[in-house]
């Protein structure tokens, strides 16, 4: 793996969380916020003119990709004030944005059953962003360096554990950074880890308390692969590496193994529901004969069977 230059250009993909069920909670209004990730967006554009941007919005239903857009159908009015890309990226995410809060509201049904009203498709966002960035690596011959930003306000949606951590291992082998903006709520168990096992930054925000979500993207996450180097970054001591369960969906603690496919389930059970591997529980039934001094010998099994292990997590 090449070692990252400065003169090497960015990939910056990056994914808004416009649930409005988030953000009607959030002290940080969405308009304002998106404001600050647009000079964020701006800044990160002015700082070498081979830079190279994406931007996705999702919400409960959809994802969309806001920029880049077809120029041919875009209607931009021109500003001879405001520099041409600056203009063209404000006005398209700012009526991208809106258009979808406008949609969500509009919309009857639920298409995403098991999603929440306050989660947000955050695994078919980051899957979004790899297949785009994966698209402009393969088309460039020089070397780009891509990352990706997340701002996120919704709760973590549990039915997505298993598509999003497939993601992002897949974004590990990639060499793609994530770094994480949380405006509102509780810690994401799921996103700390993204950023943990990437190697971005985890950035909880407290904008109850005043602090500024502009300030703390432009010092922490503006940076490119070659400056991040030679930057100290913040470190998170309490991150949350616990798993989803395979069967119910839910965080758990201690959980049971499969010694196959290493799917994990809350409750035991003979049947691994992944893979249909039977188990074997020969051994703890045999060290309870034994205890009891009412030791019998087991018969053979008619299938061929693994062990169920449990797992510690913390």
């Amino acid at each position: 793996m090449s070692e990252p230059l400065e003169s090497d250009p960015s990939l910056l993909v990056v994914v808004l969380d416009v649930n409005a069920s988030a953000w009607s909670k959030s002290p940080l209004t969405v308009g304002n916020a998106l404001q600050q990730m647009v000079i964020f967006i701006n800044a990160y554009l002015a700082l070498k003119p081979e830079n190279k941007l994406v931007v996705l919005a999702s919400n409960k239903r959809e994802c969309k990709c806001l920029y880049p857009v077809d120029r041919a159908n875009a209607t931009i009015e021109r500003d001879i004030r405001v520099y041409e890309q600056f203009r063209v990226v404000d006005a398209t995410v700012l009526s991208g944005v809106q258009a979808m809060l406008s949609g969500a509201e509009e919309t009857v049904g639920d298409p995403n059953r098991g999603i929440e009203e306050g989660q947000t498709l955050m695994s078919r966002a980051l899957s979004k962003a790899l297949c785009h960035i994966h698209r402009v690596v393969d088309s460039t011959t020089s070397k780009v360096w891509s990352r990706i930003l997340v701002l996120s306000a919704a709760d973590d949606s549990p039915r997505e554990y298993i598509s999003l951590m497939n993601t992002i291992f897949a974004a590990q082998r990639m060499s793609v950074l994530i770094d994480i903006c949380k405006v509102f709520g509780g810690d994401s168990v799921f996103l700390q880890q993204a950023a943990e096992i990437t190697g971005g930054n985890y950035l909880k925000v407290d904008t109850a308390g005043g602090e500024s979500m502009l300030q703390t993207l432009m010092f922490t996450c503006l940076a490119d692969h070659y400056t991040r180097e030679v930057l100290v970054a913040p470190t998170n001591e309490t991150i949350d590496f616990r798993a989803t369960c395979f069967c119910h969906k839910r965080v758990v603690d201690i959980g049971y193994v499969c010694s196959v496919c290493l799917s994990i389930f809350c409750e035991m059970a003979p049947v691994c529901s992944t893979c249909q591997t039977k188990f074997s529980f020969r051994i703890a039934r045999a060290e309870s004969a034994q205890s009891n001094g009412t030791l019998k010998q087991s018969p053979k099994p008619a299938a061929a069977t693994a062990a169920m292990s449990t797992l510690t997590l913390s």
